[in-house]
C-alpha cells in the first residue's frame, strides 16, 4: 500500500505532503512530532480509510482530483471566444473539459481538516461529497475558531 497524505500537521500546522506505507509512523519535518496520531488497525491491515488519520474524523468522501482554476479558465477563455467562434469554442472547451475530467482520479478528503488522500485502491470506496456534512463541519470548524479567539487576550 502507498498513499500520498496532503495535510497540515496537527501540532504546528505546518503544510505536508508525505507516502504512507503503513508501516512506519511519519514524523512532521518541522516539529518531529508524531504526523499521524489517528491511524487505525483498518489502514494498516486491510486498506480501508474509515477516519481520518490527521485528526480522526470519521467523516470522509471523495472527488475528482481536478484543478478548479484550470476548468474555470477553460470556461473563461470559452465565453470570451465563443462571439467570434459563433459559441462553437463553448462546444469545443465543454469536450476539452470533459476529457480531462474523464482522466483524473479520484481524491479522499476529510471534512474536518481538508487532509487529502491519493490511492485508487482506498479513495474508490468512500462515498461521495455530502452537503450536509460539509456545512456540519464548516460551522464546527468556525465554531471553534471562535473558542479560541475569544481565549486569547486582547493587546
Amino acid at each position: 500500500m502507498k498513499l500520498e497524505i496532503n495535510a497540515k500537521c496537527p501540532h504546528c500546522h505546518q503544510r505536508i505532503e508525505l507516502f504512507y506505507d503503513g508501516v512506519a509512523e511519519p514524523k512532521c519535518p518541522e516539529c518531529q512530532q508524531g504526523y499521524l496520531p489517528h491511524v487505525t488497525d483498518d489502514l494498516r491491515e486491510s486498506q480501508l480509510l474509515t477516519q481520518c488519520a490527521v485528526c480522526g474524523c470519521s467523516d470522509l468522501y471523495r472527488q475528482k482530483d481536478f484543478n478548479r482554476k484550470i476548468g474555470v479558465g477553460l470556461i473563461v477563455v470559452g465565453v470570451c471566444l465563443a462571439f467570434f467562434t459563433y459559441g462553437i469554442s463553448l462546444l469545443i472547451v465543454t469536450l476539452i473539459d470533459w476529457a480531462l475530467v474523464r482522466k483524473v482520479n479520484e481524491v479522499g478528503l476529510c471534512y474536518l481538516c481538508h487532509a487529502a488522500y491519493r490511492s485508487s485502491d482506498i479513495v474508490g470506496r468512500l462515498p461521495v461529497f455530502d452537503l450536509v456534512l460539509h456545512d456540519h463541519y464548516r460551522n464546527v470548524r468556525e465554531a471553534n475558531s471562535g473558542e479560541k479567539s475569544q481565549e486569547q487576550p486582547q493587546v
